[in-house]
């Protein structure tokens, strides 16, 4: 089979609202529902009216499904144009990773990962051997213990049930109570699974975090599935709107991650953690005036430490190589999703460490001297540099004035495999951040509607942050320096007024 097409993407393309359409002739609530109908013929009536995922139910007992099912559909896709635009989703009830090699085999794009049946080490076992096989995983919640266990896996295309698999009863505030525990700055797609029948149903489901709805039962019983689809994306189009581009507007309740760099002194690195801040930015760049000694670093390092009061948790994985074959926006999604699940797994902000044109050995011994957790490459460093350190990095691109997006995205393809996250800043002549100067916020916002998330630097104070994360929506994060000063020093009420209002620009 080739390689999967990404669900990321399929959603993504599917904005404001994506219809996951689902194949089931029964389920152990309803008992049968469409037992006649051909999965191929369905599927693309389905793909036909828009839907952006096929979801194919192939457990024979209770839903009567079949892995031949899921190879029909995936074939009559393929046949038709319709793949890879629509991916094609085997849900089941997987516990190993054998069942995930059939859905490959079949031809599944994705998975469904059932929280509720896995132990937490046993879905983040999954999770990466989806991951290396090339695909992205759905990993579905009911509950907040389900949720927590979710984004503490780095999941990035989490599905809320609405029903109750105990009880079978649905609640549509389900997705709405869950979306709202998605952390700052989550990179992670949210999906409304079940009760959804019918367009007036579209509306809560976005207002809850929801980029995407699943339906099934009321399209398998539908007279014209085809006009029921396209009810919902005009709901979703009525709800929500559109950039006309395929862009998804900015999820309700995700805050962006705030970066506040520049630190000089465990004070006021301690400043930004209590006021929130989920990123402390240290400078060993040559010829900065806020370059710290690896001797300070220690301390500030150690100050951050022993604010939370107990021993760092243990790091989740790192995104694998396989991940490379899904592409730029899979690359860097991974990388993003990886960087907030460190911040969880510690409970504290990460230290970074800002190097600019300086060889691995000596970025490499000042990480050990200090104890950062990331590192930052500021200047213009080979994209093999990345391989060569010891913690993972993140890289910067200076952004040029009226810099497009295309060209921005094409310098990102040689970077994959290397830095897991991506820093915009502005360029002006030969300066290398710390400038005080803007760029074009909605460069940024091309670029997380490419499924690229970023975090925006350049010029940001508490007096634009605001500003800047509504332009770069969907905003990943902001980083902030020289306007966060008074007289060259880290001014304790700006730092706490920037990240303040960083944290409130989405409600």
């Amino acid at each position: 089979r080739p390689l999967p097409a990404p669900l990321a993407d399929a959603l993504r393309r599917g904005a404001p609202l994506a219809v996951l359409a689902e194949f089931k002739k029964a389920s152990p609530s309803k008992g049968d529902i469409a037992p006649d109908l051909v999965a191929a013929e369905q599927a693309l009536r389905y793909a036909s009216a828009g839907c952006n995922v096929v979801s194919v139910l192939t457990e024979p007992h209770w839903f009567k499904g079949s892995l031949d099912d899921l190879a029909s559909v995936r074939d009559a896709l393929g046949a038709h144009g319709h793949w890879p635009s629509v991916a094609v989703l085997r849900k089941d009830f997987l516990i190993d990773e054998y069942q995930l090699l059939q859905a490959r085999a079949y031809g599944a794009d994705t998975a469904l990962l059932i929280v509720a049946i896995l132990t937490p080490n046993e879905l983040a076992r999954l999770i990466a051997a989806a991951r290396d096989l090339g695909f992205e995983p759905l990993v579905e919640v009911n509950t907040p213990d389900e949720m927590d266990a979710a984004l503490a896996a780095g999941a990035l295309v989490i599905g809320v049930n609405n029903r109750n698999l105990h009880t079978f009863t649905v609640d549509m505030s389900t997705t709405t109570r869950l979306g709202r525990m998605m952390p700052p700055g989550c990179a992670a797609q949210l999906v409304s699974l079940s009760g959804v029948s019918k367009a007036d149903d579209v509306a809560p489901a976005l207002a809850g975090g929801a980029t995407g709805v699943l339906v099934g039962e009321a399209l398998m019983r539908a007279a014209d599935p085809a006009k029921l689809i396209r009810e919902l994306r005009g709901a979703g189009v009525a709800a929500r709107g559109s950039d006309g581009d395929g862009a998804a507007a900015p999820r309700l309740g995700h805050r962006p991650l705030v970066k506040v760099c520049g630190l000089k002194t465990a004070d006021a690195a301690l400043d930004a953690a209590e006021a929130g801040a989920d990123l402390l930015g240290l400078i060993f760049a040559q010829g900065s005036k806020r370059k710290v000694s690896a001797d300070d670093a220690r301390a500030i390092v150690a100050a951050v430490k022993q604010r939370r009061g107990t021993a760092d948790g243990e790091l989740p994985p790192l995104p694998t190589t396989a991940t490379t074959a899904a592409g730029v926006g899979a690359w860097f999604s991974a990388g993003a999703a990886w960087i907030e699940a460190s911040i969880r797994a510690l409970g504290r902000p990460l230290v970074v460490g800002v190097f600019q044109d300086q060889p691995a050995e000596e970025i490499n011994a000042t990480v050990a001297a200090a104890g950062l957790d990331v590192v930052q490459l500021h200047g213009h460093e080979p994209p093999a540099l990345a391989a060569q350190l010891s913690v993972p990095c993140m890289r910067v691109l200076h952004v040029p004035a009226g810099a497009d997006a295309s060209v921005v995205l094409a310098q990102l393809p040689p970077l994959v495999g290397g830095p897991i996250a991506l820093l915009l800043d502005t360029q002006v002549a030969d300066a290398r951040g710390g400038t005080g100067q803007t760029f074009d916020w909605s460069l940024a916002a091309k670029l997380g509607a490419a499924g690229v998330p970023c975090l925006v630097a350049g010029g940001l104070s508490a007096s634009n942050v605001h500003e800047a994360i509504a332009a770069s929506a969907p905003c990943w994060g902001v980083d902030a320096s020289s306007g966060l000063e008074s007289a060259g020093e880290k001014d304790g009420a700006k730092v706490v007024a920037y990240v303040r209002s960083a944290k409130a620009a989405v409600e």
